[in-house]
């Protein structure tokens, strides 16, 4: 999948006449549809705007009135990090198909030194009704860090599958890695999930993030 990633991505920003090493907007592919930061509006080039219709998938707001987007945070000092924002999954089909969203940027600087990488998973599972449990669903969270064209995975994949209980439905998951960072790095993000059911729905709290952050803060 990694490759497979890599090779689309690369294909298309020499499609659009960019050189792949000077990619340093925020892409975003869900089920092989690719999409790209906004040049226009409050959130210029901060924020992958992903509302709409992909196969068997579309993408609501989590909340009324606010849009699901996949963002760069800047909300912190000296922090690189991609999140979600207001982003729920909902099947319009009811299939067994892993759904696959993927996201990538740049960054030019921020951290230096020892520092931490984590991936951070928050949310929940969702039958179309609200009533009962979505048994059976899956999900899959992996973070990739890149520095020098070298990509690691950060921690572990986060993995969890829907029992009978609705505690089961209830995404909580981190894991975490340490780097030396001295230039220029990517994080990358990988999402899969199963939603079997038709209206079945898989909702992402803002907490959900891949994150480089100072090893101070940890302490």
């Amino acid at each position: 999948m990694r490759l497979l990633w890599t090779a689309t991505l690369s294909l298309f920003l020499l499609m659009m006449g960019l050189e792949v090493s000077s990619a340093r907007v925020l892409i975003t592919s869900i089920q092989g549809k690719i999409l790209e930061a906004d040049e226009k509006g409050g959130f210029a080039g901060t924020c992958v705007a992903i509302e709409g219709d992909y196969s068997e998938l579309r993408v609501v707001g989590s909340e009324a009135g606010k849009a699901p987007r996949i963002c760069i945070d800047r909300t912190r000092e000296n922090v690189n990090a991609i999140e979600f924002r207001n982003v729920a999954f909902v099947a319009t089909e009811a299939s067994e198909e892993i759904r696959t969203v993927s996201f990538e940027h740049d960054f030019l600087s921020g951290p230096q030194g020892l520092v931490y990488s984590s991936v951070k998973l928050k949310g929940f599972f969702a039958t179309a009704t609200g009533v009962g449990v979505s048994t059976g669903n899956q999900i899959w969270f992996t973070g990739m860090f890149e520095q020098a064209g070298h990509d690691e995975i950060i921690g572990e994949e986060l993995v969890q599958e829907v029992g009978e209980s609705l505690d089961s439905a209830l995404l909580s998951g981190e894991t975490q890695d340490q780097f030396v960072l001295s230039g220029p790095r990517s994080l990358k993000g990988s999402l899969k999930f199963t939603l079997l059911k038709e209206g079945d729905k898989l909702i992402l709290e803002s907490g959900t993030a891949v994150v480089i952050d100072h090893i101070e803060r940890r302490r």
